[in-house]
């Protein structure tokens, strides 16, 4: 991957085809995502009634090209694409010129809990993220905005982690790049597609955690590099020490 400042949005697009579909080696993340939902249920869904249309749209859309059956309910949509995706996804709701979190299957949090961010609009939901209000949220907005149906866009996110736990709703002791060998590196591949009838934009999030001995060496410059320029906040956001 590239390793973008994390200021950068970096969103490009990608083909709609490609979008959201299960891939060989996902069955140990589908097994995790089932005990998550089983075990912590009330932390991993969050469902708002302004979510209905879009969650029923993706529901539909999903039954149709993967030959897949969703139950009436909407928290239990919610839990079948928890157990059937590696993603999480996240239902983004247009309420009165800005997008709201309305409903989520989220087993994969990194240092948050659904339970704090649900119903809350893009801009509170990126609270924590430095430069998020001042900088990026317009940036963000501009671009949910903009989004036509039809159309698939995706970014890369990275940072540090001193534990492989894909659940990671708690913080943890931040990374030092160049002397903790036996940290990890947590990659978030995110894609945003807008439905056609409701207009919510689908917010997915998929998550994998690398050792870092396992970083390629560009990789692991390239974040060596950052660590030694970003401002305090950035490095805390990032569980980072320089």
């Amino acid at each position: 991957m590239t390793i973008e400042h994390p200021a950068t949005i970096g969103i490009k697009s990608a083909d709609l085809a490609t979008w959201l579909h299960r891939k060989p080696d996902d069955a140990p993340t589908l097994k995790l995502r089932a005990e998550l939902i089983e075990k912590y249920r009330h932390d991993v869904i969050a469902y708002l009634p302004g979510a209905e249309p879009g969650l029923r749209e993706l529901a539909a859309f999903l039954a149709e090209r993967d030959h897949l059956s969703f139950p009436p309910e909407p928290t239990e949509i919610l839990a079948t694409l928890g157990r059937m995706y590696a993603e999480d996804i996240c239902i983004l709701t247009p309420e009165a010129q800005q997008h709201v979190l309305n409903a989520a299957v989220l087993c994969f949090p990194n240092r948050w809990r659904l339970t704090d961010k649900a119903g809350k609009p893009i801009i509170a939901v990126h609270a924590p993220v430095p430069e998020y209000a001042d900088k990026l949220s317009s940036q963000v907005d501009f671009f949910l905005d903009r989004l036509r149906p039809g159309r698939c866009f995706t970014r890369s996110n990275w940072g540090l982690a001193s534990s492989a736990t894909l659940h990671l709703p708690d913080p943890i002791a931040p990374v030092n790049p160049v002397a903790d060998s036996n940290s990890f590196m947590r990659r978030e591949d995110q894609s945003f597609v807008k439905l056609p009838i409701s207009s919510a934009v689908i917010f997915t999030i998929r998550t994998t955690i690398t050792p870092w001995a396992e970083v390629t060496p560009e990789d692991r410059a390239a974040v060596v590099e950052h660590a030694k320029t970003l401002p305090p906040a950035w490095l805390k956001y990032k569980s980072m020490i320089a």
